[in-house]
């Protein structure tokens, strides 16, 4: 099983790997281009009412100052090393370093390290960078879907309900995808039921013209 951590826990690889990416070729790292949002057919008034919502609230939204130059990110490099040696190592390593330049000129750097022999270093910071999204996953999971309330004290109980928890919140995710919600993916089931019930029912009694 490959493992990917960052580097800057560990001080003395961290120090090998920079001194060593500093002798190494860089290459501009590769962000991921989101995937376009499908397109919403709304009748036209609601487009315009739209708009001029939109226009209505950037009038009145105050003007925002302009950033930092130490906040503003410019540039993001990374250099692989493929078969790194560093202090304490006892297992082969692959290391990602990334170096990160702001608007003001200082630098920044982190790396990753893998035991995978990778063949696209861009690859590694677009795994990595999936980490948020699983953590939040899981504490969807364990305090909003009740998967470690258990109880029972016998195995078989307790592996049901995981199984159970699982599947039900699979096939959740799976009408997320097919629906096209998949930013509800992450939110509380209460609040996804709210999200989903978008029919409701009413009656309305009329008498003599009201």
């Amino acid at each position: 099983m490959d493992v990917l951590v960052p580097l800057k826990k560990n001080l003395d690889l961290w120090a090998d790997a920079w001194k060593l990416s500093e002798q190494l070729p860089w290459q501009p790292q590769v962000l991921p281009v989101p995937p376009a949002a499908p397109p919403v057919k709304r009748p036209l008034v609601l487009e315009q009412r739209e708009q001029q919502r939109r226009r209505t609230l950037a009038q009145k939204r105050a003007p925002v100052p302009p950033p930092a130059p130490a906040t503003v990110l410019v540039r993001r490099e990374l250099c692989p090393i493929k078969g790194f040696q560093g202090a304490g190592a006892r297992v082969p390593l692959h290391v990602v370093v990334l170096r990160e330049t702001y608007a003001d000129g200082h630098q920044q750097g982190w790396a990753l390290m893998t035991t995978e022999d990778f063949a696209d270093p861009q690859q590694l910071p677009r795994d990595y960078a999936r980490r948020p999204t699983i953590e939040e996953r899981h504490r969807q999971l364990k305090c909003f879907y009740d998967l470690t309330d258990f109880h029972s004290r016998r195995f078989n109980a307790v592996a049901v309900q995981v199984v159970f928890v699982l599947l039900s919140y699979t096939l959740r995710q799976w009408q997320l995808w097919k629906s096209q919600q998949e930013e509800l993916a992450g939110v509380s089931p209460a609040r996804l039921q709210r999200h989903l019930n978008l029919r409701e029912q009413y009656v309305v009694i009329y008498h003599q013209r009201a």
